[in-house]
């Protein structure tokens, strides 16, 4: 999450290096093979590749001044379900997505649970 704010105000270094000790401490943890690593490792891809690309304009920027030829950067914004996820982990929660099927489901259970303490 810190990596994203950094990226999101185009200090790519800044976000690097926080994704970078990420990336470390997934592999570390968890594995070259873990989702979370290979997520990182990604993402660590896509910000070189954002970096670079806000080099090469600041180049033409500075090349030609108010003629360059200047595109816009992307930015990613996480997903409800990562950030949640990020700040659960921060938090110390365990978070459990449900579908609605799950959710119907549990719900039956407790109706059915409350009927039998009721008989």
């Amino acid at each position: 999450l810190v990596a994203r704010v950094y990226e999101s105000k185009a200090e790519f270094r800044s976000a690097l290096q926080h994704e970078k000790e990420g990336y470390t401490i997934y592999k570390n943890q968890l594995g070259e093979n873990h989702e979370k690593t290979k997520e990182s490792s990604e993402y660590l891809k896509y910000l070189t590749q954002q970096a670079v690309a806000l080099q090469r304009t600041m180049n033409e920027i500075y090349k030609n001044g108010s003629n360059a030829n200047i595109v816009p950067l992307k930015f990613t914004a996480p997903s409800m379900a990562s950030v949640l996820e990020q700040l659960n982990i921060i938090n110390g929660i365990l978070f459990i997505p449900l579908s609605q099927k799950d959710l119907e489901n549990l719900k039956a259970e407790v109706q059915r649970r409350q009927q039998l303490q009721e008989s």
